[in-house]
C-alpha cells in the first residue's frame, strides 16, 4: 500500500476514534455551536446540514440523528439562545434591589434589537415551522421573574397585574425583533443620512417610554 494512502487511512481512523469518544451531549453541543456560528456568518438560507457536519468532522447522518431536519436544527439553535437570554434575565431580576422598569426588560433583549442575524434566524424558523410550537414556558418564566422582583421591591398595591407584565413583555419582543429585521430599510426611507447607532438609541428610547407608560397604567387599563 502506498505511504500516502496508508497515511490517509490512519488519519481517517484516528478521526473516527475521536468521533466515537464524544458523548452524545458533547456531540450535540458541538453541532449546535457550529450551526449557530455558520448561520450567523452566512444566514440560515446559505447553510446546509452537510456544512454543519463538516465543521464538526462528522457525517450529515449524525446531524439528522440529533435534530431531524435542518429546520429542526435551526429551531434548536433559537431555543438555546432564548434559554441563555432568559437565564441572564432571571439572574438580573433575582439580584434587583429596586423595582425593575422597562429599561430592565429591554436590557435582556438588546441582542435581538441590534443584531439582525439573530432576528433573521428567528423569522426564518417561524415562517418554516410546521405544526404547533413546542410549549416551553420560557416567556412565562421571564414574566414570573419580573413579577417576583416587583413583589420584592414594591408595596403589594403597586405590583402590576400579571396580564400587564405579559403585555409589556410581548410588546418588547415584537418591537425589538421587528426593528432588528427592518431598521436598515426604514432608516433609509428618512431620505437623509442617519447613523444606525443613533437610530438604535432613538428607537430604544421611544420604546422604553411606551413600555413604562404601559406598565404604570392604572387599574383596568
Amino acid at each position: 500500500m502506498p505511504e500516502r494512502t496508508r497515511g490517509r487511512g490512519q488519519s481517517a481512523r484516528r478521526a473516527a476514534r475521536r468521533r466515537r469518544r464524544r458523548s452524545p451531549e458533547e456531540a450535540r453541543r458541538l453541532l449546535l455551536d457550529a450551526a449557530e456560528a455558520l448561520m450567523a456568518a452566512r444566514g440560515p438560507d446559505a447553510v446546509t446540514l452537510r456544512d454543519v457536519a463538516e465543521a464538526v468532522g462528522v457525517t450529515p447522518g449524525l446531524v439528522t440523528h440529533y435534530f431531524g431536519t435542518y429546520a429542526g436544527l435551526a429551531q434548536e439553535v433559537i431555543r438555546r439562545q432564548d434559554a441563555a437570554t432568559r437565564r441572564a434575565f432571571e439572574e438580573r431580576m433575582a439580584a434587583a434591589r429596586t423595582a425593575p422598569d422597562a429599561g430592565a426588560l429591554l436590557s435582556a433583549l438588546l441582542a435581538s434589537a441590534t443584531d439582525p442575524r439573530r432576528a433573521r434566524l428567528f423569522a426564518w424558523t417561524e415562517l418554516r415551522r410546521r405544526g404547533p410550537r413546542r410549549a416551553s414556558g420560557g416567556l412565562g418564566r421571564v414574566v414570573d421573574a419580573l413579577r417576583d422582583a416587583f413583589r420584592r421591591t414594591l408595596p403589594a398595591a403597586e405590583v402590576p397585574p400579571r396580564q400587564r407584565i405579559e403585555a409589556v413583555a410581548l410588546l418588547a419582543l415584537a418591537a425589538t425583533h421587528g426593528w432588528a429585521i427592518g431598521r436598515r430599510a426604514w432608516v433609509a426611507q428618512f431620505g437623509r443620512p442617519v447613523a444606525e447607532a443613533r437610530a438604535d438609541r432613538l428607537f430604544l428610547a421611544a420604546l422604553v417610554t411606551a413600555l413604562r407608560l404601559l406598565m404604570a397604567a392604572g387599574p383596568g387599563r
